[in-house]
């Protein structure tokens, strides 16, 4: 078969065209810029356009696009014109895992990195798992991919619904927050009701948070649990120094020993403790799986370090955090590994509609920070005019007394940084917010 991906430079879309590749079938696409993973799949040997036209065209037998791609893109009237079958990028991925019976990651937070870190813990076992990731991984080949010759590993996107009819052969879900409402008719019922079904097509172990209000009012105890404060896996006694933490796991009422993370927050706890007990129920090593742990490595923009000023005593951190909870975790845990230090965030918000249904709530997280800079809104396809923008984010902030700037170009956050010293400065957000933090490592720091 021979796959068009429109816009397969995507991180979900990049790594499922290297898996169909890797399967034997040809793969191409498009994408609207030459961006890293583009560049990457065409130093690979993939034939990549760059822009979306009506002559990107190698008579394909199937069409695979994201719900990003608007319905009259070129590409796709072209494949509905030649009666070409056109497939979102969840249905392509739901064939692959129906036909791998693979083991799924989702949630609304930490699916990311409770994906890496278990696709480091399995590849470490010698179980040379398949890994379809949605971030980048020092501890993948390819990045966001992996090929291997036993079980698939992929991490499941939640946020358009389409997730509750996939059949996994096991699954693990970290929590459920009220985030892409829009796909699920404004409704937390909807939402519940599909992680409801998609628990109910796993044909072998499911784990899931029993701390999360929503996964224990659908599952009340059935299948295995995780958490802190309930669950069949729990983690308790959990401390913190300069860049690390530390924690015990019991099973029931028995100790499993303490694990050791050098990613910060509690929110990583969470998701190392997923991955340990669906390790232990496959039963994995759990010395190995301590092991690996330890040498875990965070997913990119999950607090990569970008760089270092030692003379100013400045730290640069990319993060992808663009939700308030996100925000308010993150925070939390810089301050945790830094306590001696300022905490500085450089926001940029993504989305007007999600800016509108949080209301408020980005500047009551952001508050924890010692200053903000507020970058301009990221639209991600939503360019109709909004009458609310990264302003409504600034105000609140004046309101609650929070020093705040806001910044409309890359130059603006360059020269707010001049100055600054003693400081741990955030760079968050879904966005092109990554390429501020790329541009103020170069400038300011020796970059990591």
């Amino acid at each position: 078969m021979r796959y068009h991906f429109v816009g397969i430079g995507g991180i979900g879309m990049s790594s499922l065209a290297m898996h169909l590749r890797a399967e034997g079938h040809e793969v191409y696409g498009s994408n609207n810029e030459l961006n890293e993973r583009s560049s990457f799949l065409r130093s690979k040997g993939y034939h990549v356009y760059v822009g979306h036209s009506f002559t990107n065209w190698d008579d394909p037998d199937i069409l695979v696009r994201t719900t990003a791609v608007r319905d009259d893109n070129p590409e796709v009237q072209r494949a509905i014109g030649s009666g070409i079958p056109v497939l979102y990028r969840m249905e392509a991925l739901k064939r692959v895992v129906l036909r791998s019976n693979a083991l799924c990651i989702t949630g609304t937070d930490g699916k990311t990195t409770t994906t890496a870190m278990l696709a480091k813990i399995m590849i470490d076992a010698g179980k040379d798992p398949s890994v379809l990731l949605g971030g980048i991984n020092d501890s993948l080949e390819l990045g966001n991919y992996r090929r291997g010759l036993g079980p698939l590993l992929t991490e499941l996107d939640e946020s358009d619904g389409f997730f509750a009819s996939f059949k996994c052969g096991h699954a693990v879900v970290t929590n459920v927050r009220n985030d892409h409402l829009e796909h699920y008719r404004n409704r937390t019922q909807s939402l519940r009701d599909h992680f409801w079904h998609f628990g109910n097509n796993v044909s072998g172990l499911f784990v899931y948070n029993s701390d999360d209000l929503v996964l224990s009012s659908v599952f009340n105890g059935s299948s295995i649990s995780f958490g802190r404060d309930s669950g069949l896996y729990r983690f308790c006694n959990r401390f913190y120094g300069s860049a690390t933490q530390e924690f015990e796991v019991y099973y029931r009422n028995r100790s499993l020993g303490s694990f050791i993370l050098r990613v910060p927050g509690e929110f990583n706890a969470y998701n190392a403790i997923a991955a340990i007990s669906i390790s232990a129920e496959m039963g994995l090593d759990l010395d190995a799986v301590r092991k690996s742990l330890l040498e875990f490595m965070p997913v990119d923009r999950r607090f990569s370090f970008r760089g270092k000023n030692q003379a100013r005593n400045l730290e640069l951190i990319d993060d992808y955090a663009h939700t308030p909870d996100e925000i308010a975790f993150t925070i939390s845990g810089a301050r945790e590994f830094f306590p001696d230090r300022k905490i500085v965030a450089v926001f940029q918000p993504h989305r007007y509609s999600r800016l509108v249904r949080e209301n408020g709530k980005f500047a009551a997280s952001l508050r924890e920070a010692d200053a903000v800079c507020v970058f301009k809104l990221y639209e991600a396809y939503e360019n109709e005019p909004h009458e609310i923008d990264e302003r409504e984010v600034v105000e609140g902030l004046n309101r609650y007394g929070t020093p705040v700037v806001h910044a409309r170009n890359y130059s603006d956050i360059l020269s707010w940084l001049e100055d600054l010293r003693d400081a741990v400065v955030i760079f968050m957000g879904a966005g092109d917010i990554t390429e501020a933090s790329k541009l103020s490592a170069m400038k300011f720091c020796s970059v990591t």
